[in-house]
């Protein structure tokens, strides 16, 4: 029986093997999706194995997602746009096993967004974060039409080096220490999607029961936009965070990171069994892991 694996450090607390395994009984393939704990030191010998023949594929996280490229053959063009390895497709051939690094966090991105009531051609968005949850979300938001991006952040050199980047959409940079009530209101006053792509108001985090952006601001923002918008938190733990609270009673739609989770989850699915993936099942699974 072959192996799909989730390669990190920790990995204890993922959630992909549970929807990730429900999706391929589903579809009847005798895989099984296992968590392997590694160092860095550790990533030669996994490479071989994934050459073996007994793997057929693998998800990579924290601390890998870089430290994983240098290893395989090649890069799919969303690895190259992020800069890091989510997901790698494993293809043996006669000869040689060639594994090819893919960053599915794009999609899952995009297709959070695009399911919702929300137009984004030539609209502005607002991105909370410059890490590298950050250049996924707006290479997603790029792709999706987005004419204009502000992005905040509590160190501004590091929101620059996310602009030096090079991006065809417009990036404002605002720094969270210092910007004005009335500058932070208006901004997000005219974004249809707002996202925050920090680790602020994780279950566990630095940040616990935070949000990046005070509540009063937030929900007055809210209330003046005249536009159907969308808060997306990509923290799912807890489900409910801080920053979605906000629209508590209010007529914006919210998404956590569980949405995201499972979207990048099932273009991994694609990638390795060329199949479609089973989203409700691997939806209701998911849910039923995150109680």
């Amino acid at each position: 029986m072959q192996k799909v694996l989730l390669l990190g450090n920790p990995t204890e607390h993922s959630l992909s093997p549970a929807f990730q395994q429900a999706a391929f009984d589903h579809v009847h393939l005798p895989w099984q999706y296992r968590t392997a704990t590694v160092e860095t030191s550790e990533l030669p010998s996994v490479v071989a194995l994934m050459r073996s023949g007994e793997i057929a594929g693998a998800n990579v996280t924290i601390p890998h997602k870089t430290a994983i490229m240098p290893f395989l053959d090649e890069l799919a063009s969303s690895a190259k746009e992020i800069g890091a390895v989510n997901t790698i497709q494993i293809i043996t051939g006669k000869r040689r096993t060639q594994l090819i690094g893919h960053n599915t966090d794009i999609d899952g991105v995009k297709s959070s967004i695009t399911t919702q009531d929300v137009t984004m051609e030539s609209s502005i968005a607002s991105v909370i974060g410059n890490g590298g949850a950050s250049l996924a979300v707006i290479t997603g938001l790029q792709s999706l039409g987005v004419k204009k991006i502000h992005l905040l952040g509590r160190n501004i050199a590091n929101v620059q080096e996310v602009i030096d980047r090079g991006w065809v959409t417009e990036i404002i940079p605002h720094d969270l220490t210092s910007i004005s009530t009335s500058e932070l209101t208006g901004l997000l006053i005219e974004s249809t999607v707002i996202v925050q792509a920090t680790s602020v108001g994780m279950t566990g985090g630095s940040a616990p029961n935070q949000s990046p952006i005070p509540n009063a601001v937030l929900e007055s923002a809210l209330n003046k936009s005249t536009l159907q918008q969308l808060l997306f938190d990509l923290v799912y733990s807890p489900i409910n965070t801080p920053f979605l609270n906000t629209i508590h009673n209010m007529n914006v739609v919210g998404i956590n990171g569980l949405e995201m989770l499972l979207r990048q989850g099932a273009a991994a699915f694609e990638i390795w069994t060329t199949q479609t993936a089973p989203i409700e099942i691997m939806r209701a699974s998911l849910k039923e892991a995150a109680i």
